[in-house]
C-alpha cells in the first residue's frame, strides 16, 4: 500500500492542531511561515516581542483566511454551487491548523512582551520552538506511518533542516 493511501487511510489526528484532518499541510505549512515570520523579525532592532507577537498572529490571520477563501471559492467554482454555512465553517474549521501553529511560536513573544523574557530571548525561543515544532511534525508522521528509529531520526532531521535552513536564509542575508 502506498505511504499517502496508508496516511489518509489513518486518518491522522493533530494533538497541536486539535482536528482530525487527512492531511496536516496546514498546520506543517504555517509552521514554516510562522518560524520564517520571527527569524525576519528577529532582524529588526525595531521590532519589539509585542510588535512582533501581533504581526505573526496577523500574519497567520491573514493566510489562514486566504486560504479559506480560496478553497471556498474553489469549490464554489468546481461545484456550480453556493456554499452555505456548513460549508463555510467546515472549511474554516479544516484550515484552522495553519494559524493555530503559529501560537505556540507566539508564547516566547508574549513571554517577552510581559517582560518575562528579554526581547533576544524571546524571539530567539520563538523561531526555536519553531523548529522543534517541525522535528515534532517529522515523528509523528514518521511513528504514524509504521518506520522505526531510523525512520524516526531521518524525519526529525529532514524536518529540522527545513527550519534551520530557514534560520540560514537570514544569516546570509544578514
Amino acid at each position: 500500500m502506498a505511504v499517502a493511501a496508508r496516511i489518509k487511510e489513518k486518518h491522522l489526528p493533530s494533538r497541536v492542531a486539535g482536528k482530525r484532518s487527512p492531511s496536516l499541510v496546514g498546520a506543517i505549512e504555517g509552521t514554516i511561515i510562522a518560524t520564517a515570520v520571527v527569524v525576519g523579525l528577529d532582524e529588526s532592532d525595531s521590532v519589539t516581542p509585542l510588535r512582533g507577537f501581533w504581526i505573526l498572529v496577523a500574519t497567520g490571520s491573514f493566510f489562514w483566511i486566504a486560504h479559506v477563501y480560496a478553497d471556498l471559492l474553489a469549490e464554489r467554482i468546481k461545484g456550480h454551487h453556493r456554499m452555505g454555512r456548513h460549508a463555510i465553517e467546515a472549511v474554516m474549521a479544516r484550515e484552522w491548523p495553519l494559524l493555530q501553529s503559529s501560537f505556540v511560536l507566539a508564547v516566547p513573544l508574549a513571554l517577552g512582551a510581559a517582560g518575562a523574557l528579554s526581547s533576544q530571548v524571546a524571539f530567539d525561543l520563538a523561531w526555536l520552538s519553531g523548529i522543534a515544532a517541525l522535528v515534532g511534525w517529522g515523528v509523528v508522521f514518521s511513528r504514524k506511518e509504521g518506520h522505526g528509529l531510523v525512520g524516526i531520526v531521518a524525519a526529525a532531521s529532514l524536518n529540522a533542516a527545513v527550519g534551520l535552513l530557514i534560520v540560514g536564509f537570514k544569516v546570509i542575508v544578514k
